[in-house]
């Protein structure tokens, strides 16, 4: 995972602009202001955290799909001994789907 501090000696900032609505921004700043902090970090640190929550995610879904696969022993499943059953077997899936 990464580190919440993304700024380094190496690293550079650049400007960059956001619209947002009136109501919004005053959410924002208010809420900026009662941290102590100004709407450019409280916007940096809301960013940092979407991030976060998004890479948390993708770590669980990778998990589960580890379980799941490694569950699995393709040497014993009906519908997959070759090529061909695997190839049947998901066109038989996608037909359900419809």
């Amino acid at each position: 995972m990464f580190s919440l501090n993304l700024m380094d000696q190496n690293d550079q900032t650049v400007r960059t602009q956001i619209t947002l609505t009136v109501a919004l921004k005053k959410l924002i700043e208010d809420s900026a202001k009662k941290k102590k902090q100004s709407l450019s970090e409280y916007l940096r640190r809301a960013a940092l955290l979407n991030l976060l929550i998004d890479r948390g995610e993708e770590e669980d879904l990778d998990k589960l799909a580890d379980r799941v696969v490694g569950s699995v022993n393709l040497e014993n499943h009906p519908k997959w001994k070759n090529k061909q059953d695997i190839n049947k077997w998901l066109k038989d899936l996608r037909s359900e789907w419809r």
